[in-house]
């Protein structure tokens, strides 16, 4: 079933009733408020140009309040909900540490005048892979982590950057596939 509207003059009556409503008391505030401030002085213009901005500043003051009561009964109460804890965690994308890893990465492949800052990252990863998936300590069993590290991430690990150059991609690259391969 679908809802007939009033008939026209009907709803005419009720706008103009409506407005009336919202109108009169700004206008009533308008005027009081602007003779007192003409009469302290405070309105610097002749009588009839105050009066007009006070008329004026009254219609203003009404209409806003119709508006925003006439649109207000469409309005819905927001509630709002707390998040659980994991969906309030920060993305990866403001991870300063994963930000810290792009800008080095991008500094290690694109500049030639900063140090190499990826080459220990990489080292740690591989020591810290080597100790939990196969027990083997980097640094006081390097025989054994020889033979299961890839000889690409054995050669870049073995060969620690001393300069300033710009790294190859492709060296990178296959370092971090040795590290994730552990």
């Amino acid at each position: 079933m679908t809802r007939s509207l009033p008939p026209l003059p009907h709803r005419q009556h009720a706008l103009a009733t409506d407005l009336r409503r919202h109108l009169v008391p700004a206008l009533v505030i308008a005027v009081l408020l602007g003779g007192l401030l003409f009469f302290i002085g405070a309105l610097p213009y002749a009588w009839p140009l105050a009066l007009l901005v006070v008329v004026l500043a009254g219609l203003v003051g009404g209409l806003l309040t119709w508006g925003l009561s006439t649109t207000a009964r469409d309005v819905e109460q927001a509630y709002w909900v707390s998040t659980p804890r994991q969906e309030a965690a920060p993305p990866d994308a403001m991870d300063y540490r994963l930000l810290r890893l792009r800008r080095d990465l991008r500094d290690a492949l694109e500049r030639d005048d900063r140090t190499d800052e990826i080459y220990p990252v990489i080292r740690e990863l591989a020591a810290e892979r080597l100790l939990a998936h196969h027990d083997v300590d980097l640094e006081t069993q390097p025989e054994q982590a020889r033979a299961l590290l890839d000889p690409h991430l054995l050669a870049y690990l073995e060969h620690p950057p001393t300069d300033t150059r710009r790294r190859s991609r492709s060296a990178l690259h296959t370092a971090i596939e040795g590290v994730e391969k552990l």
